[in-house]
């Protein structure tokens, strides 16, 4: 791929929970855990990233409403923050992998 093309917060962590999707049935079916994991434990893998991506935001289809707390300038910053390293590895590895370029929130 010649050129990253630069993501919003919305885009990124829409990717990211499809590129989660795939990585958990993956995992779940090959039995073994993403490449860099630990150890052979493909289950706390499987729960690891589903937490990971529990914490990315999702577009809302009508409302805005229930956004109330979460509704900042950088819809990621939350993930970022409850991310961890590990956590934050996958999200910048994954996205540079898929020709994306995301700038982190600033802060923790």
């Amino acid at each position: 791929m010649s050129g990253k093309h630069k993501v919003d917060d919305w885009t990124a962590g829409r990717h990211l929970r499809g590129l989660a999707m795939l990585e958990i049935r993956a995992m779940a079916r090959r039995r073994k855990p993403l490449t860099g994991w630990p150890d052979d434990d493909f289950v706390a893998c499987i729960a690891w990233l589903a937490d990971l991506c529990h914490n990315m935001p999702v577009v809302p289809f009508r409302t805005r409403r229930w956004w109330h707390w979460r509704d900042r300038r950088r819809p990621m910053e939350w993930t970022w923050k409850v991310a961890g390293p590990a956590g934050r590895e996958w999200i910048l590895t994954s996205l540079e992998k898929d020709g994306m370029n995301w700038t982190p929130p600033s802060g923790e």
